[in-house]
C-alpha cells in the first residue's frame, strides 16, 4: 500500500511539473513604446505604464557587457507596491525600430529566478546588470534595457508594464 501511494504521489509530481513551462527562451518582442522622458520608454502590458506610478529609469556606468540601472519613484497614481525582478531584455535600434538582441548559444534552457526587488516610493534604487553570459559584448550602438515593473495590489490584484532606459555603446 506504501508502495502504491509513493507511486500515485510521484504521477501527480510528474503531472504538476509537466504543466510548467517556460518562454523565457528569448524575450518577448517589444517594438512599440511610448516616451516618458529622460530617455525612458515605458511599453503598457496590462493598461498602466510605470510613468503613470512615478518611474523613470536610466542607465549609467555602461560598458559593451554591463550597465547600472537607476530607477527613480516619484509620485505616480494609484501606486501601491511596486516591485522588479531579475529579468531584463535588450534591445538594439535598427533602422529606426527596437530589435531583440539575441542571445548567445546556451547549453541549457534559459531560467529567470522570480524575486520580488522592492521600489521605494519617493526613492532612487539601482541595479547593477550585467549581459555578457546572455549577450556576449555589444558593438557600438544605440540600446535600451526594460525591466517588467509591477503594481502588486493584492493576489491576483497588480498591473506590470515594461519601462525602458536607452543607452549607447561607442
Amino acid at each position: 500500500m506504501t508502495k502504491f501511494l509513493a507511486l500515485i504521489f510521484a504521477l501527480l509530481c510528474i503531472l504538476a511539473l509537466a504543466g510548467c513551462t517556460s518562454d523565457a527562451d528569448q524575450p518577448p518582442a517589444q517594438d512599440s513604446a511610448a516616451t516618458s522622458g529622460s530617455g525612458a520608454q515605458t511599453e503598457q502590458t496590462n493598461g498602466a505604464t510605470p510613468a503613470d506610478w512615478g518611474i523613470t529609469l536610466k542607465a549609467e556606468n555602461v560598458t559593451p557587457t554591463g550597465l547600472t540601472i537607476v530607477c527613480e519613484q516619484s509620485g505616480g497614481e494609484n501606486v501601491a507596491e511596486l516591485n522588479t525582478g531579475s529579468y531584463f531584455v535588450i534591445q538594439a535600434q535598427k533602422d529606426g525600430v527596437w530589435v531583440n538582441v539575441e542571445y548567445l548559444p546556451q547549453e541549457y534552457d534559459l531560467a529567470w529566478t522570480q524575486e520580488a526587488w522592492g521600489i521605494l516610493k519617493d526613492s532612487t534604487t539601482t541595479w547593477n546588470v550585467k549581459w555578457g553570459s546572455l549577450y556576449g559584448e555589444l558593438p557600438s550602438g544605440t540600446y535600451r534595457i526594460g525591466k517588467e515593473i509591477m503594481n502588486f495590489r493584492g493576489t491576483g490584484d497588480y498591473d506590470k508594464a515594461m519601462a525602458y532606459a536607452e543607452f549607447v555603446i561607442e
